[in-house]
């Protein structure tokens, strides 16, 4: 026969076990897959805002801010162009190309060693430098901007020195080399709203009653869209009554 005491024992109950269905979104977590579709999305909506702003800038440069002027030229420019405008703004833009190029190409060759100090082989970066420094140094040799030259040397140097010293100096200078591409771009975005050269080369164009100093913004098969240089006026010519065509040196 069982006690009165054993009758009486209750059976210890467990403690309930806690939920374990808590999802990574639960915890404020998200899963590394997501994290790299985020960063893909935010680095494309990035890129299609600053490639927008590019074009913008430069519609609104080139016609000296004139909203009606900028309005009409719009209809000859297209997302497609955008390479095309900035490549022809970089090269047209001779001089404050060459002193950027003396800014950021030692910035950017300054970087790359740091990596190589740490143990980072980055074949890209290298590739970037010098195609760079290529760049750099055709501007050099076209504009002979020795001066720029010399003055892209000793702030190469002084990055150099800054880096092998070490100190505080050397984590700012960490900090500026890893902002270097967020810099370029508001350097380019800057270059854009500032320089009124346009992205083509200007052209004498001699027509059946005048003669027109512009830059040709389309080439139709039957109308030219220019942009007049003295007074940045939009105009089409029709092909018909261009007689000749000759860039302005």
């Amino acid at each position: 026969m069982r006690s009165a005491r054993a009758i009486g024992r209750r059976p210890r109950q467990r403690a309930p076990e806690p939920m374990d269905d808590a999802t990574e979104t639960d915890t404020g977590l998200r899963s590394e897959p997501e994290q790299s579709t985020s960063r893909l999305w935010s680095a494309g909506t990035t890129a299609a805002g600053a490639a927008f702003a590019f074009i913008l800038l430069r519609l609104m440069a080139v016609t000296h801010y004139d909203w009606r002027t900028a309005f009409g030229l719009a209809d000859a420019i297209d997302f497609g162009d955008a390479i095309t405008i900035a490549v022809g703004t970089f090269l047209g833009a001779g001089t404050i190309t060459v002193w950027l190029l003396a800014l950021f190409v030692p910035l950017s060759a300054a970087g790359h060693l740091r990596h190589l100090r740490e143990g980072n082989r980055s074949p890209g970066s290298l590739v970037v430098v010098v195609a760079m420094a290529v760049v750099f140094a055709a501007a050099v040799l076209s504009f002979s901007a020795w001066a720029t030259l010399a003055a892209a040397l000793v702030w190469f140097a002084l990055l150099v020195a800054v880096e092998l010293r070490g100190g505080p100096t050397r984590a700012l200078l960490r900090r500026i080399t890893a902002c270097a591409g967020t810099l370029a771009l508001t350097a380019v975005l800057l270059g854009a709203a500032l320089i009124d050269e346009v992205w083509v080369p200007e052209e004498r164009i001699e027509l059946q009653d005048e003669v027109v100093h512009a830059y040709v913004v389309q080439n139709g098969s039957q109308f030219l869209t220019v942009l007049t240089t003295d007074t940045r006026q939009k105009r089409i010519l029709l092909s018909r009554d261009v007689t000749s065509r000759t860039e302005v040196n």
